[in-house]
């Protein structure tokens, strides 16, 4: 049963799993008009929030200056197509239901065009270095002379402030210099980065949620602001706990692993098959008394090296090797199950196909399943707001924009220019498409070759419509 009526999100089909597909994102923010001058990850991961809670997001880019990196990586079947800029998966997945226009914000004309959608708009955020809007004659003192109420966010590495503020950053360098990095990874060995821009995504959630923090504090003032958000403190704040620590004990914590400084067992198992794992936390003496029934009491556990908890610890690593001589000879579904049934927190780690095929999140409709049109068709993404709104109107979202899609809309419906106005911008480069992908940087098309070398699950396609219930693909 599922917890509110079924006419509260309206009428549709429902598949065996997925009551709550169809409720893809909300209208809380409905009415609000945001510029997007984000590229790559954190900045589009923020907008994309905002999206999916309605707000209307027209998303800026160039010829001269397109998102390339998330336009030229990752495509549909491995063919990158004739207009590839068009086809990249994960510029599809950071976003859709945005609106996508382009102008050439190098140009003094292009900056003036941006002036005027300024005024007709809530909010700017952009992550370009820190000296860019400035340049450009763009920064919020300049802005708030054309709308005396607008919000702007600037996301950077290091902030815009600050002595640090002109060095160059992305991912690593912030995970980096977070302390994230030096925590992460196996004791006596090297420091591992996150391998899932992790960052970007942390700083991409804190740059939504102070921007809507921003929109509420202008509803009860009257007055905008400014937000100048740092990715390194965006991610240093996320590991708290290890930065106090500090402060407390003067001690630097070492790296552990999937370690626990207080629990055992704790960590990730090897279990049979290929690549597979199972993670397993036991924290107190009735949880060890628990797990060594799921096992059957083998000898072992009897033994007074593993009595006690703090005996457990001491001897962590031969603990280790008897709990994965169990859990190799077992699925990790199934051990999670075993786990779970005794009341041991546990959890099965799961490849990409595992969670994108997952009963419980296709349930929770946690993929959005949007028809990306011609070459793509339907294709499941993930939320980027996982959360369900019991009294918000919901809205099936669109597609990522193709590139310069919707200059019509935006220049002519919303500047109200003529038909030869823009086309003098498009004969002079300010508007129109498609993008010039620089010369030199490799990009997902150049290595697509050697990517389709690699293995491929050639049932994909099938198993996704299995579990989705959706003609995808």
């Amino acid at each position: 049963p599922h917890p509110y009526p079924l006419s509260r999100w309206g009428e549709g089909t429902f598949s065996e799993f997925s009551w709550i597909q169809q409720i893809m994102a909300y209208k809380l923010l409905d009415s609000i008009r945001i510029l997007d001058l984000t590229m790559v990850f954190a900045g589009p991961v923020s907008t994309e929030i905002l999206a999916e809670l309605g707000a209307e997001i027209i998303k800026i880019e160039s010829i001269q200056r397109a998102d390339v990196f998330t336009r030229a990586n990752v495509y549909p079947e491995n063919e990158p197509g004739e207009d590839n800029w068009n086809r990249g998966c994960i510029f599809h997945t950071l976003n859709a239901g945005k609106k996508g226009i382009s102008l050439n914000l190098g140009s003094e004309e292009g900056r003036e065009i941006f002036k005027r959608l300024v005024k007709i708009s809530d909010a700017v955020i952009e992550n370009y270095s820190p000296r860019v809007m400035d340049n450009w004659g763009l920064n919020y003192e300049e802005l708030k002379k054309i709308k005396s109420d607008i919000i702007m966010v600037s996301i950077s590495g290091l902030g815009h402030y600050g002595p640090l503020r002109d060095f160059y950053m992305y991912v690593p360098g912030m995970e980096g210099m977070s302390g994230l990095t030096h925590i992460t990874g196996f004791p006596g060995e090297p420091p591992l980065l996150s391998g899932c821009a992790y960052g970007d995504w942390v700083t991409g959630a804190n740059a939504a949620a102070v921007l809507i923090t921003a929109l509420y504090y202008r509803i009860q003032t009257g007055e905008g602001q400014y937000v100048d958000l740092s990715g390194r403190e965006a991610v240093a704040c996320h590991i708290g706990d290890v930065l106090t620590e500090y402060t407390q004990t003067g001690q630097i914590p070492e790296r552990i692993g999937n370690s626990h400084p207080t629990s055992a067992p704790h960590g990730c198992y090897r279990c049979s098959g290929e690549d597979s794992w199972v993670n397993i936390a036991v924290e107190n003496e009735n949880l060890w008394q628990k797990f060594c029934e799921v096992l059957e009491n083998p000898l072992w556990t009897k033994e007074e090296k593993f009595s006690t908890l703090k005996q457990r610890l001491l001897n962590r690593e031969e603990l280790d090797r008897h709990v994965e001589e169990w859990t190799v000879r077992r699925g990790h579904i199934e051990i999670m199950k075993m786990m779970q049934e005794a009341g041991i927190p546990a959890g099965a780690v799961l490849n990409m196909k595992e969670i994108n095929t997952d009963p419980h999140l296709v349930e929770r409709g946690f993929f959005n399943i949007i028809d990306h049109g011609e070459g793509i068709g339907k294709r499941p993404i993930p939320s980027q707001m996982p959360a369900k709104f019991s009294q918000a109107e919901s809205f099936i979202q669109e597609h990522a924009p193709r590139f310069a899609q919707d200059d019509s809309y935006v220049f002519g419906s919303l500047l109200e220019m003529s038909e030869t106005e823009i086309n003098k911008l498009i004969d002079d480069k300010i508007i129109g498409g498609p993008p010039n992908f620089p010369r030199g940087r490799p990009t997902r098309v150049d290595l697509i070759e050697e990517q389709k070398a690699g293995w491929i699950d050639p049932d994909y396609l099938d198993e996704l419509r299995k579990i989705h219930g959706e003609d995808i693909g």
